[in-house]
């Protein structure tokens, strides 16, 4: 993610239910009322009242703030994938420090703030993938503050694809096949980096076979052991 976020920031990143596993969560999540949102349409603003969790079902939404300069379009500090949690700033009847936008067109469930309370007391799988995606969070965020000898934009970039791909990835063989289609303009404010360079570095990877896209224009991770190097790590076994 972008460099400047804090500690304070990543209560706002959403985190995986696990229906199988997350019963009581799961009857919540059934009970709920779909609202379906075309790509571009806001659910919330940032400053509005917190009153509700959300949980996307389908598509995925962007969680962004204000442009900093008139004109100029909202930065995407997140994104909340499918059977991801967002909005958790209703935990504590605040406001919302984020707006959040449909990245695509996609449908989500809100959630009361304490059914989700109660269920978490008992979504164990729920709270450990949501206690992995913090540690990995804070791993990023040193990484990414490292200064003048900090990550390129290629190893943030490649940060963003590993993750994203572990969240919404479809492993075919060692390959990685994403579910969402994400633009350029939100991988390059997630990796913190200009689109025209992420543009540059996606347009390589695809020419290296590193990348591929598919029929619906989803990335394609065709040699995940190539980006965990690219991204400046020892890749896993099961990425060789």
């Amino acid at each position: 993610m972008l460099a400047p976020q804090t500690s304070a920031d990543l209560n706002t990143l959403p985190f995986r239910l696990i229906p199988p596993r997350d019963r009581k969560l799961f009857r919540l999540v059934k009970k709920a009322k779909t609202i379906p949102l075309v790509k571009g349409r806001v659910l919330y603003g940032a400053g509005d009242p917190a009153k509700e969790v959300f949980l996307v079902r389908s598509g995925f939404m962007r969680l962004v703030l204000p442009a900093m300069e008139r004109g100029r379009p909202e930065r995407t500090v997140g994104v909340a994938l499918p059977w991801e949690l967002f909005g958790d700033e209703a935990f504590t009847a605040g406001h919302r420090r984020y707006g959040a936008i449909a990245g695509s067109t996609c449908s989500v469930l809100p959630l009361s703030r304490t059914g989700v309370l109660q269920g978490l007391k008992t979504a164990k799988s729920s709270l450990d993938a949501y206690l992995k995606g913090v540690e990995r969070e804070l791993h990023r965020l040193r990484h990414a503050q490292g200064g003048s000898h900090g990550p390129s934009a290629a190893q943030r970039l490649a940060e963003v694809l590993l993750d994203v791909g572990e969240r919404c990835g479809e492993p075919d063989g060692r390959r990685i096949r994403f579910s969402q289609r994400l633009t350029h303009q939100v991988l390059a404010d997630l990796s913190g980096a200009h689109r025209a360079t992420v543009t540059t570095l996606l347009n390589d990877w695809l020419y290296d076979g590193i990348l591929s896209t598919t029929a619906e224009g989803c990335f394609c991770v065709q040699k995940p052991a190539e980006l965990w190097t690219l991204a400046g790590y020892d890749a896993p076994a099961e990425a060789s």
